[in-house]
């Protein structure tokens, strides 16, 4: 054979090497809640369309939890009842790294994955779960590097942000969200999101999280089904081989998990509109009231706002004081009336006083002196 002819035959070998598909990706699937059913769900779709692109997917989720009191009520996590609906492998649960070391582990050694997905799972993948697979994705809701950490889509209502987005990086071994950008949405006008009627054919409203408000539930919905977008596509383009990693033109900054204290108002910097986003991101907020009994010294109680609204064109009462952290019934409106840093005010109609049941406010102000002895007569929180 002349040496041209050798030459001719070995690149025909080399380019039918490199133009066969790639073997179909087994992919392990980290999830939990209804932001991670849309990716689960859009991966099942492209493994039924496209068996080339995705030949297996089990789903990796926290376990079945008792909660309430006596620990009474089950509490299941959304993932596992959507895995049975698929008619997919059953999950493998775990609570722990020494259990993903665990299981986890077991799984990955006894059975070939070619990649492993997160998708607000909210734990940390250990390196050596992660070394186990070539490839790695995380779908995060929000535009990278701005609010990393569990809780973006809070944060962007709590900034009152204009737009948000999605972004699709690999898994770092050692911390959230520091990986190689891959793919990113582009920005998404944050107000039509939450005016969006429907995003999908796919209903997931019964996986909505009772914890979570209606703002950040409608988020998760909508986001949640542009990240399943963008993840098949990275997938069905196989981004997720790509070198190059994309440098979006954000600010970094962080969006850490929610704590109590932050639902509670502050008096001397927060206004009304503040105060407003942050019961729309974060739920119930709460402020302080003072106590006093003969021969007892002042205590400091809780009082917890479960609605909140603006004052539109209605009057605000007369007998509301000026000083910030006032408050007053308002009878003609039947709810609380609460006055702002800003000189602006609050209306609340579902309201609480730390140790009792929620109440109208007509009840909470007929209860006050009780409850607060000789501090009653003070009309304003601290």
């Amino acid at each position: 054979m002349r040496p041209a002819s050798r030459i001719s035959r070995a690149l025909n070998i080399l380019q039918r090497l490199y133009t066969t598909s790639p073997t179909p990706l087994n992919i392990l699937f980290f999830g939990s809640d209804q932001f991670s059913i849309h990716s689960l769900n859009a991966l099942h779709q492209l493994k039924n369309e496209a068996p080339d692109l995705i030949g297996g997917l089990r789903v990796v989720t926290k376990p079945t939890k008792k909660c309430g009191r006596n620990l009474s009520v089950t509490k299941t996590v959304p993932i596992a009842d959507f895995n049975a609906k698929l008619g997919l492998p059953p999950i493998i649960e775990c609570d722990s790294r020494e259990e993903m070391l665990g299981v986890v582990m077991k799984a990955l050694q006894s059975e070939r994955y070619d990649m492993i997905v997160a998708v607000s799972f909210g734990k940390l993948i250990p390196k050596e779960l992660l070394s186990k697979v070539p490839y790695t994705l995380n779908v995060h809701p929000s535009l990278l590097p701005r609010y990393k950490g569990s809780s973006p889509i809070q944060y962007a209502l709590l900034e009152q942000d204009d737009v948000t987005g999605v972004s699709i990086q690999t898994l770092h071994p050692e911390k959230f969200d520091c990986g190689k950008i891959i793919a990113q949405t582009q920005p998404l006008k944050l107000k039509k999101l939450l005016e969006e009627t429907s995003v999908s054919e796919l209903d997931l409203s019964s996986y909505a999280s009772s914890d979570a408000t209606p703002k950040v539930n409608k988020l998760m919905d909508s986001l949640g089904y542009r990240g399943s977008e963008l993840l098949a596509d990275v997938i069905r383009n196989r981004l997720y081989d790509s070198r190059e990693g994309l440098v979006p033109p954000y600010a970094e900054s962080y969006a850490p998990k929610i704590t109590t204290q932050m639902r509670q108002i502050q008096w001397a910097s927060d206004t009304a509109l503040r105060t407003l986003s942050k019961f729309e991101a974060l739920g119930s907020t709460f402020a302080l009231k003072e106590t006093g009994k003969k021969n007892h010294d002042t205590k400091l109680k809780r009082v917890i706002f479960h609605s909140l609204t603006r004052y539109e064109s209605e009057p605000v009462p007369s007998t509301l004081g000026l000083q910030t952290g006032s408050f007053e019934y308002d009878a003609t409106q039947k709810c609380a009336a609460l006055r702002f840093s800003d000189g602006n005010c609050l209306k609340c109609t579902k309201i609480q006083f730390e140790g009792f049941k929620i109440e109208s406010p007509e009840q909470f102000f007929k209860s006050l002196r009780k409850r607060c002895g000789t501090l009653s007569y003070k009309m304003n929180f601290v």
